[in-house]
C-alpha cells in the first residue's frame, strides 16, 4: 500500500463536515484512502459563505470525497439529539461495515448560524454569536451553546464507542478551542463547553485505551474559515505572523488518525501558530 493511502479499507466519521474546517478534515481523510460519512445539520452549509461555496470543486462535500476515489455518504442530523446521533452512526455501520475514525467537529461560538435567518438580496449572511459571560449568561444562549459543542461531541463519543470496542481498535479526535485553554473573560459558554471537551477527553481516553482505542484533542486558534473570516490585523498576536488555514489543523488530524500517532492518547494538541503561551 502507497504511503499516502495509509487510510484505505478504514472509515471514517466527520461531525459538522459540510463546511469550513470539518469539510477539510472529510477531504483530508478521504486523501488518505478512508471512506468517509459526513454528519451534518445541514448538508449543504458551503453554500452559505461565498468564499467556502467558491472552493467547492462538487455539488457536495460527498461528492468531492467521491472524486479522490473513496465512498462517502452525508447525513442531516441533529447531533444535539442523543438518540438521533446514535441511529446515523447505525445507519453508517450498517452500510459500511465497520468504523475506523470519528472526529468529533460540530459546533461553534454561535447562538444561531447564518443559514438559520433569512437575508436580504444583498445582505452577507450572518451567524449570531455568544455574549455571555460567566456571571451572566442568557439561558437560551447557555444551553445552545453548551448542546451544539460539548453534548454533539458527547454523544458522537457515546455512539462510536461501542462499535470501536467490538473492533478492539478505532481513533477518536474531539475538537477544542484555544477559547477552552486559556480562560478569558469573553466568549462563555463557548470557552466552558470547550474546556469541558478537554477534560472528556482525558476521561474517554482512559476508559477506551484498554479496547485499543486512541482519544484525542485539537484546539485550533484563528483559523480562516467562510465563517470566521480575516481576523484582520490579529495575526500580530500570532507568533508565527499569519492566520491559519483548514491545512493547518488537517494536517494535524491526519497525525491523530493515522498509525504516526499509535502511542498518544488523551493529549490536547493547540493548532494556533504560537498566541497561546
Amino acid at each position: 500500500m502507497s504511503n499516502d493511502k495509509k487510510l484505505a479499507g478504514k472509515v471514517a466519521l466527520v461531525t459538522g463536515a459540510a463546511r469550513g474546517l470539518g469539510r477539510g478534515y472529510a477531504l483530508r481523510l478521504a486523501g488518505l484512502g478512508a471512506d468517509v460519512v459526513i454528519l451534518d445539520r445541514n448538508l449543504k452549509a458551503a453554500d452559505v459563505y461565498e468564499f467556502e461555496k467558491a472552493q467547492l470543486t462538487a455539488p457536495t462535500v460527498m461528492a468531492e470525497c467521491e472524486q479522490r476515489g473513496v465512498r462517502a455518504m452525508g447525513l442531516e442530523v441533529d447531533l444535539t439529539n442523543r438518540s438521533a446521533t446514535e441511529q446515523a452512526v447505525g445507519a453508517a455501520i450498517a452500510k459500511f461495515g465497520r468504523l475506523d475514525i470519528a472526529v468529533c467537529n460540530a459546533g461553534g461560538g454561535t447562538i444561531s448560524f447564518a443559514d438559520e435567518h433569512e437575508t436580504k438580496p444583498g445582505e452577507m449572511p450572518k451567524d449570531f454569536n455568544t455574549t455571555g459571560t460567566a456571571a451572566d449568561c442568557p439561558q437560551e444562549m447557555l444551553t445552545r451553546v453548551l448542546d451544539t459543542n460539548l453534548m454533539s461531541c458527547m454523544y458522537t463519543c457515546m455512539a462510536v464507542a461501542p462499535h470501536m470496542k467490538r473492533q478492539g481498535a478505532g481513533k477518536i479526535v474531539t475538537v477544542s478551542s484555544v477559547a477552552g485553554v486559556d480562560a478569558g473573560a469573553g466568549y462563555h459558554p463557548y470557552g466552558l463547553a470547550k474546556a469541558a471537551i478537554i477534560h472528556y477527553t482525558r476521561s474517554l481516553a482512559q476508559e477506551l485505551g484498554p479496547f485499543g482505542i486512541n482519544v484525542n484533542c485539537i484546539a485550533p486558534g484563528f483559523i480562516r474559515t467562510g465563517r470566521l473570516g480575516e481576523f484582520g490585523g490579529l495575526d500580530k498576536r500570532v507568533a508565527l505572523r499569519r492566520i491559519g488555514t483548514i491545512e493547518d489543523c488537517a494536517k494535524v488530524v491526519e497525525f491523530l488518525t493515522t498509525d504516526l500517532s499509535d502511542y498518544v492518547t488523551g493529549r490536547t494538541i493547540v493548532i494556533d501558530g504560537g498566541v497561546y503561551h
